[in-house]
């Protein structure tokens, strides 16, 4: 699962290096970072990096992002 800026393209900006989608849409920033990151939240707060488990088709179980565009 991808989300979507405004325009309705994904946000590619925390996908892994090697993600298809980023190769796909190179350079999809987030446009709203501060909303719906429960991970990076926590990551922040506890000052340490959480892994995220991968989950069928190359997604992240956790991908953060803003709204579903999928």
């Amino acid at each position: 699962m991808l989300f979507c800026d405004e325009e309705g393209f994904p946000i590619t900006e925390y996908l892994p290096e090697d993600h298809e989608g980023k190769e796909m849409y190179p350079g999809r920033t987030d446009p709203t970072p501060d909303k719906g990151r429960a991970l990076g939240r926590l990551e922040e707060r506890d000052g340490r990096k959480i892994e995220k488990k991968k989950v069928g088709r190359g997604g992240l179980m956790g991908d953060p992002g803003s709204q579903s565009c999928c």
